[in-house]
């Protein structure tokens, strides 16, 4: 084996961890996203990666993901949030102005 193929293995393997990683991320936004809807009265609808970048925040190199939150307040409109993280770590989750519904009727 000579240093041509070792570097093609090596690229290779490199690919395939950080596909492996960014499973790992959405997975772990996913139930963020879902904890996160119930916890604060939500339909949760959906989640999409919107944007993929790799970059240093606060001092640490990692992928920083823009995922589009899909969800439902009343089970009738739908409202799209964004939810950023970078790695697994939620940075952070904007939501539109969306109604209520008043679960305590008088």
């Amino acid at each position: 084996m000579d240093i041509y193929n070792l570097i093609i293995l090596v690229i290779i393997f490199t690919i395939g961890l950080q596909f492996w990683r960014l499973r790992g991320i959405a997975e772990s936004t996913v139930k963020y996203a879902q904890r996160y809807c119930k916890k604060e009265g939500l339909q949760y609808i959906s989640l999409a990666r919107v944007k993929t970048q790799f970059r240093v925040h606060r001092g640490k190199p990692d992928w920083v993901l823009d995922y589009q939150l899909e969800f439902s307040s009343d089970g009738e409109m739908q409202y799209n949030g964004l939810i950023q993280t970078h790695g697994k770590d939620v940075i952070k989750v904007e939501l539109p102005v969306f109604r209520m519904v008043d679960t305590h009727p008088l």
